[in-house]
């Protein structure tokens, strides 16, 4: 899942559908596509991405082991830092608030697929519940 790094420019969408995915997202149990909607904004020294991930979910409920089906969104704030002396891209999941990746001055796109799967991990039940209607 990677984002073009280009000033003001125009959201860009992905969306993967079941089968298609990464194996970093066969974990996700997701039933469906995983629908991301980014932004990419121009920040000093790099660039910040926006947006949102949203799909749906398949638990076990944890009182009665019935499969259901929950939708979600994960809100997605990166920032990506270019700087000068790396060679690859690096994440950084460190205490902050948010998630930084860093990319060589010379890049011009980001690998958000392990921060996108982190965050819909992060959304996810600690118990899951089926809701009953």
């Amino acid at each position: 899942m990677r984002i073009r790094l280009v000033n003001n420019v125009p959201e860009q969408a992905f969306s993967l559908l079941e089968g298609d995915e990464p194996v970093l997202f066969r974990e996700l149990r997701l039933k469906g596509p995983l629908n991301c909607n980014f932004t990419v904004y121009k920040e000093k020294g790099g660039f910040t991405v926006k947006g949102i991930a949203s799909g749906l979910q398949e638990f076990a409920c944890a009182k009665t082991l019935e499969l259901f089906e929950r939708p979600f969104e994960a809100e997605v704030d990166v920032l990506v830092l270019q700087e000068q002396g790396l060679t690859q891209q690096q994440e950084d999941d460190g205490s902050d608030d948010f998630f930084k990746i860093r990319v060589p001055a010379n890049q011009n796109e980001a690998d958000l697929t392990e921060t996108v799967r982190q965050l819909v991990i992060l959304q996810e039940p600690m118990i899951p519940v089926k809701e009953e209607i």
